[in-house]
């Protein structure tokens, strides 16, 4: 069977305009729609009932009973994706319509029976549709029943569309009538209002003094520079420490900073600029211009866009703090922690450092070869502890645990049994390590090989 569209092209969009009113609206008590359709399935003695909307792209399902389907489905060249004629039942027998249906809905599909749903301007919206998914040969009953059917759940959905407005008209009295209780109350306190700003810009004021003050007093070296010319317009007491010279203003920041890792510190400055991305690195080496000598020293950078302030269109907030001392440490520490090691390895020294939240230890190869393990083997605080004679372990735990809590060194001496099942004398130190909340995470050791005690 041919089914035709009933409206004219040019009405097409009239149509689609109240299809747009029904799709926003639900019924005023809810599952409205599947009340309907469960009225449809028993009314007529069908086992599945859908009631849809037919938008341009889409089928928009507003009931499903009886089966699963999704709340919408693409539009396509099926039969129900077309507009039904009007005062009439329509039966699809065409089985390739079926089988058709079927696949689009997922479901088996045996019958199908169609009626438009008209709204009383004529606007075809959708259709009801009653399936059987049990009998091959149903026989559907009171079709002119159905037809009435239809024509009452489109006058009931008109009725939601008018509650709907109605609803609506009064939310939007009763905002306007909100709207104009504050706009009253706005006025009536517009003198408390300006008060109010006159006494934030006094607290404002004394912010803006703070800020001042702790700018000029801050111990890291800050300021703000034209991100044009890169001239300095304003910097604080740190800054001009850090360089050696009394006045900062009006010189070019990369006058100051020649470099920054190797790179050029305009072409910096440019290309943050340009991107308007901060930028932000610890332990920079900087190559320096103080009293008119250059040198290298290792700062944290941080070099931030910012927008107009004064009269500079665009600007970049520097900050630069000196960590010379601190690299330089570490560095020395390093450097003596590898002389000791080395020095820890000639002694016949085995060095250990445990993580007590995971059981994990670092340790070199003579402290793995201790306990009769290869240097290439895992070896873990378990392992340790597991190859230290029974008797031993209790006293082994007891001076750890003494250790940690005095915050002292732990010494003792143990046998242990390697895994070829020799037995070997100990003698152990250790420190615990401890957070910043004062709680032990680690523990450093020492042991070596000793002679049998006596």
């Amino acid at each position: 069977m041919k089914i035709d569209q009933l409206w004219p092209l040019d009405g097409e969009s009239v149509r689609l305009a109240t299809i747009g009113q029904y799709k926003m609206i639900s019924s005023p008590t809810e599952h409205g729609y599947d009340k309907l359709g469960k009225l449809a399935c028993e009314a007529f003695d069908m086992p599945i009932c859908l009631i849809t909307l037919i938008d341009e792209n889409q089928i928009l399902i507003r009931a499903a009973i009886g089966i699963s389907v999704d709340s919408s489905i693409p539009r396509s060249d099926n039969f129900i994706s077309q507009l039904l004629p009007a005062d009439t039942v329509t039966i699809i027998k065409d089985a390739d319509k079926i089988h058709e249906l079927s696949t689009l809905l997922d479901h088996s599909i045996y019958y199908t029976a169609g009626v438009p749903m008209i709204t009383s301007e004529g606007y075809n919206i959708g259709s009801i549709w009653l399936m059987d998914d049990k009998n091959p040969e149903p026989v559907l009953k009171k079709q002119d029943l159905l037809i009435q059917f239809a024509r009452v759940t489109t006058d009931r959905m008109a009725l939601w569309l008018i509650a709907s407005d109605d609803a609506q008209i009064r939310l939007q009295n009763e905002q306007l009538l909100s709207q104009n209780e504050k706009a009253v109350e706005q006025v009536s306190h517009l003198k408390n209002f300006q008060d109010a700003i006159s006494d934030a810009n006094i607290v404002l004021e004394g912010v803006l003094d703070s800020y001042e003050m702790i700018f000029k007093h801050a111990p890291i070296a800050m300021g703000i520079c034209s991100a044009l010319n890169k001239n300095i317009w304003q910097a604080n007491e740190a800054m001009k420490n850090a360089f050696g010279v009394g006045e900062l203003e009006g010189r070019s920041l990369d006058e100051l900073i020649i470099s920054a890792d190797g790179q050029g510190f305009g072409e910096l400055l440019d290309q943050i600029h340009q991107q308007s991305k901060a930028y932000a690195v610890k332990e920079s080496k900087l190559l320096i211009n103080t009293n008119n000598e250059t040198k290298h020293i290792y700062a944290d950078i941080s070099l931030q866009p910012v927008g107009r302030m004064g009269d500079e269109q665009s600007n970049i907030m520097f900050m630069i703090d000196d960590v010379t001392a601190r690299v330089f440490s570490r560095q020395v520490m390093e450097e003596s922690n590898q002389v000791l090691l080395n020095a820890i390895e000639d002694t016949g020294m085995g060095y250990t450092i445990v993580d007590f939240s995971t059981g994990k230890m670092n340790s070199n190869g003579r402290l793995k070869q201790n306990y009769g393990f290869e240097t290439s083997e895992d070896f873990d605080y378990p392992d340790l502890f597991n190859a230290i004679m029974p008797e031993f372990r209790s006293s082994v735990k007891a001076a750890v645990d003494k250790a940690i809590l005095n915050g002292s060194i732990y010494q003792a001496e143990y046998m242990v049994k390697w895994p070829n099942g020799s037995l070997h004398w100990l003698r152990a130190y250790g420190k615990p390590v401890y957070d910043a909340d004062g709680k032990a995470s680690h523990i450093i050791g020492f042991n070596k090989i000793i002679p049998t005690p006596n």
